[in-house]
């Protein structure tokens, strides 16, 4: 157990990892950096280490994250509660929803609020700034959260990098530092980190009508697309014709119960459940009710106080399903959390990954994890295929038609 050594209440109830420690001491060097670690590799407990070390420094010492969406706010509150026993009372919280009367020992913002209140909540004091999910404060607007005079710093991200542009070089390094250190996938594995996992993909059929809208929506964005490369241009307004017919795929109505009765076969097992719209979201949960299931939901039209508390009661076990959208995408942080269904999802790989990674942190009594994909097109199932086989001889990988087996 790690804690302040001035007797402050804080402590670390996690025992530190071997790459936390050597990341530790790289960290504290020049007290700067980035860290680039699998989802599920354990960035925010060293976060916590890293807080730990500046109060060392600077007991009176107050520190910023920031936070992509209220949803990791939330998650930041309850882990620093649970895992480092920060008192609610010495916890700040800023976002479109509640803003603390005066800067607190930690605050938590989301960056959209952080733009404007970053300067005012870390002036007058030694200031830490964690900037959690960092490659998200690449964009010259979001880059404004990140004009501090802060002490310390520390970016977290799996994938720091930014796919499209130059921001991470000329916004996230230059206020937070170089990227101090790596851990993959594979030494994650090797160090037993990431527990086993199973992907199952299912199957299911769109219903005449809907596959009639799909079938005319994409020869329309077929043709919009050749005439868009004939012409040449930027590749933006050729992913955004391909919008609609994928938004028609996501919302099948099979998905729904399709998506309750994987979690039916699970019974019992801690399950996360991700649909891209909340009222899908909110009919999987009715029908796991109805079924006598303990399952809560989590998505941005439930209150902060409620929100935190479905989370909170969930992480201990009082609800064994949680069913979401894309707001428990990064940084949700529940080892027990066996299995995942993942009833529609875009075409992202970093959703992707996030998403895989909410199960594949070990616990005890986990023995593996399982991850359902339900998919309706043949795009989607071009892309899992893809995947099955990027993690030959990673991962076993099966095929079902809706929950049956598939033949032939």
């Amino acid at each position: 157990m790690l804690e302040i050594a001035n007797g402050a209440t804080w402590r670390l109830r996690l025992k530190p990892r071997r790459w936390q420690e050597t990341a530790l001491a790289e960290w504290k060097t020049d007290y700067r950096g980035v860290a680039s670690v699998v989802t599920g590799g354990g960035k925010t407990v060293f976060a916590e280490m890293c807080m730990l070390t500046f109060r060392e420094k600077f007991p009176q010492g107050r520190i910023l994250v920031v936070v992509p969406t209220v949803t990791l706010l939330d998650q930041w509150v309850v882990s620093l509660q649970e895992e480092l026993g920060v008192p609610r009372e010495e916890i700040g919280c800023y976002s479109g929803d509640e803003k603390s009367p005066k800067p607190k020992p930690v605050n938590v913002a989301v960056i959209n609020t952080a733009r404007k209140l970053a300067r005012t909540i870390t002036a007058n004091a030694d200031t830490f700034l964690i900037v959690d999910e960092c490659h998200r404060a690449g964009s010259p607007v979001n880059a404004l959260a990140l004009q501090t005079s802060a002490r310390a710093a520390l970016g977290l991200s799996a994938t720091p990098e930014r796919e499209y542009d130059d921001g991470f070089q000329k916004h996230v390094l230059p206020a937070l530092g170089r990227i101090i250190y790596r851990y993959d996938y594979n030494q994650a594995r090797t160090d037993a980190v990431v527990s086993p996992f199973e992907l199952v993909n299912v199957k299911v059929d769109l219903l005449p009508d809907e596959e009639a809208k799909y079938t005319k929506l994409t020869k329309r964005a077929a043709v919009e697309a050749r005439r868009l490369e004939r012409e040449g241009g930027p590749d933006e307004p050729l992913k955004r014709i391909f919008q609609a017919p994928a938004a028609v795929a996501s919302t099948a109505a099979m998905r729904i119960p399709v998506a309750a009765k994987l979690v039916e076969k699970q019974r019992g097992k801690r399950t996360i459940v991700f649909h891209e719209r909340i009222d899908a979201a909110n009919a999987i949960l009715n029908i796991l009710n109805e079924r006598k299931h303990c399952a809560t939901v989590y998505h941005s039209r439930v209150g902060p106080a409620i929100r935190r508390d479905n989370l909170r009661l969930y992480r201990r076990g009082v609800f064994d399903v949680l069913v979401t959208c894309r707001a428990l995408d990064e940084g949700m942080n529940v080892p027990e959390t066996a299995v995942a269904v993942i009833a529609s999802a875009t075409a992202s790989h970093r959703q992707r990954i996030q998403r895989l990674g909410r199960v594949l942190r070990p616990a005890t009594g986990k023995s593996s994890a399982t991850i359902y994909t339900i998919y309706a097109t043949e795009q989607e199932e071009r892309r899992l295929k893809k995947e099955e086989a990027g993690l030959e001889g990673i991962s076993a990988v099966s095929w079902l038609r809706g929950v049956h087996q598939r033949h032939g």
